[in-house]
């Protein structure tokens, strides 16, 4: 009976064990499963300016574009506004671009911010009054929406003493530093001034660029607002070279009806008055080489900035690898240790279970020799007590 018990006793231990043994190479299955990546991810409120400074600059484009095709339509018999419509539309889309998707999301938001509170000090500035002529209130009205959009931004990501404090410096800042079309509103950034504000030493001002998902995709947004903008630019640019030669978009078409009458000319030229065709042909070319010249200049121009942007894009791209990289050499060097680790972890437990285990085992045994071997000897020396003492 008791050799029964033993046994039983010795099955539950050794299924114990068992258990055991998977539940601690299961937990370090799923531990596996857990690790995080070395790289350190934005704060949850970097990471919100960063997504909600990216929209923005796109809504604030957009109004941008309205307000300026507002005003064209309005001076259409202004062409120096015409021009400056297009300036404003072309300047301001590059330096949102610029702008508003950098990789240090408090920069972003506050260079975005400063550049249309400079916009509007500018614009409403003497020497630009005639800017826009009549209309200047429609461009004033989209800059304080856009004012009032990036500052409501401001004020839902940082608490309200470091709001009113950021904002006021800011506002100097816009003030100290005015941009002006002759300087194609080319803003300054306000980093330097903003680190020496916060007195934050430039190491310590950029810890990180983010997660591996949030690094693809702020880059997936600055590519989508380049795409969009390059195609307008050039757009842009090449109605600006025409309504600075003086001719409407309009007439394009009128010009090139007329390119096409003065080769119907030369051909019947050609076939009835062969003599003159060498004086007609000078006289085409001295019409329409200035036309195409000027279209050609602007085309380069445009193709310059195309290349610029791309230029932009490839440091970026450099950048970005260049950390990716390092993330991925660190995520691999914390996966290798932590798998090392784990490894360790799970045959230390292993054979602490196996040397429980055995030392039970071991226990049960001597119990059972001693059971088995030890009883009859007892029984025998109480049978022997019994008979000596009748």
């Amino acid at each position: 009976m008791k050799f029964n018990s033993v046994l039983r006793n010795y099955r539950v231990l050794s299924i114990k064990c068992i258990l055991i043994l998977g539940a601690v190479l299961g937990l370090t299955s799923c531990s596996l499963l857990k690790i995080e990546s070395a790289q350190t991810p934005l704060a949850k409120v970097d990471l919100n300016t960063r997504i909600l400074t990216q929209a923005f600059a796109r809504e604030a484009m957009d109004r941008v574009e309205n307000a300026a095709d507002s005003i064209g339509i309005l001076e259409f018999d202004n062409m120096d506004v015409q021009i400056n419509t297009l300036r404003w539309k072309i300047y301001t889309s590059k330096e949102l671009g610029r702008l508003s998707f950098q990789t240090e999301p408090k920069i972003a938001l506050l260079d975005t911010w400063s550049y249309f509170l400079k916009i509007k000090y500018g614009i409403e500035s003497e020497a630009a009054k005639d800017f826009f002529g009549n209309s200047k209130h429609i461009a004033i009205a989209a800059i304080d929406i856009n004012i009032a959009e990036i500052e409501k931004i401001a004020s839902s990501v940082l608490n309200e003493k470091d709001f009113i404090a950021t904002k006021a410096f800011v506002e100097q800042y816009a003030t100290s530093t005015p941009l002006s079309a002759q300087q194609k509103f080319q803003h300054k950034s306000i980093r330097s001034a903003y680190l020496d504000f916060k007195k934050i030493p430039d190491s310590l001002a950029y810890q990180t660029v983010g997660s591996l998902s949030e690094v693809v995709a702020d880059a997936s947004n600055r590519f989508g607002y380049l795409s969009d903008a390059t195609g307008k630019q050039f757009s842009w640019r090449t109605e600006l070279m025409l309504r600075e030669k003086g001719i409407d978009s309009l007439d394009v078409q009128k010009k090139f009806d007329e390119i096409e009458a003065q080769f119907e000319r030369l051909l019947v030229i050609a076939e009835n008055s062969p003599e003159e065709l060498e004086k007609a042909i000078i006289q085409f070319r001295n019409n329409f080489s200035p036309f195409f010249e000027n279209l050609n200049d602007e085309i380069r121009h445009s193709m310059e900035d195309i290349s610029e942007n791309i230029n932009r894009v490839d440091e970026m791209l450099m950048r970005e690898r260049a950390v990716l990289d390092s993330i991925i050499k660190r995520e691999r060097e914390a996966i290798t240790q932590k798998a090392d680790e784990l490894v360790e972890t799970s045959i230390e437990n292993a054979f602490d279970g196996i040397s429980k285990m055995i030392r039970n085992i071991i226990i049960y045994v001597i119990l059972l020799v001693l059971v088995l071997f030890g009883l009859p000897f007892y029984l025998g020396f109480l049978l022997g007590k019994k008979k000596s003492n009748p």
